[in-house]
């Protein structure tokens, strides 16, 4: 599959509509544009054939339903942690805990590609 090179430089601008039907990313809307998809995708392996698709599964949303919710807790001191450094961020140095200083400086230290 792929575009014959004798294509190449033939879309414009007025026969851009006719090309997107012609190679399926719109619908077709003749029989020539029914006939170039096909002769564009006729050794296409088509992976789904004999499989139903529930298109109403996939429109009101429980297609792809998680059963379980997870639960996700966050250390209280990784929060105070992550406050303290946004506030670095956004104003300097000054007024940081000494812990959040330090693990700064040990930032800094390791090389690209250190992992700890």
């Amino acid at each position: 599959m792929g575009i014959d090179k004798k294509y190449i430089g033939k879309v414009t601008e007025t026969n851009l509509d006719d090309w997107l039907h012609s190679t399926g990313f719109l619908f077709s809307q003749n029989k020539t544009q029914i006939e170039r998809f096909n002769k564009l995708y006729e050794d296409y392996d088509f992976k789904l054939k004999n499989t139903n698709i529930n298109v109403k599964s996939i429109i009101d949303g429980s297609f792809c339903i998680e059963k379980k919710s997870k639960i996700i807790s966050i250390d209280k001191n990784l929060g105070l942690e992550i406050e303290n450094l946004k506030m670095v961020a956004r104003k300097g140095q000054s007024n940081i805990s000494q812990s959040v200083y330090d693990k700064m400086k040990e930032n800094q230290k390791k090389k690209k590609g250190d992992r700890y």
